[in-house]
């Protein structure tokens, strides 16, 4: 997304009306449902966070990994 709408950390200039334009996007897509969330794995409290950690790391995540504290 910020290929398109920018970012000054990465260098490009922010273009605010695009960034706004695909906030709005992303926000209905992750509301009806046509931008799923994909959850991989889901650990449960913060003892561990590193083995949390060293799956990110592996790789191996085909979607998001969540941490439930």
């Amino acid at each position: 997304m910020f290929d398109f709408t920018g970012n000054r950390h990465f260098g490009l200039v922010q273009d605010e009306e695009a960034f706004a334009r695909a906030k709005e996007f992303i926000g209905q897509g992750l509301a009806d449902g046509s931008l799923p969330i994909t959850i991989d794995r889901e650990f449960q409290g913060l003892e561990k966070l590193p083995e949390a950690m060293q799956y990110m790391s592996s790789n191996l995540a085909s979607g998001k990994i969540v941490i439930t504290i």
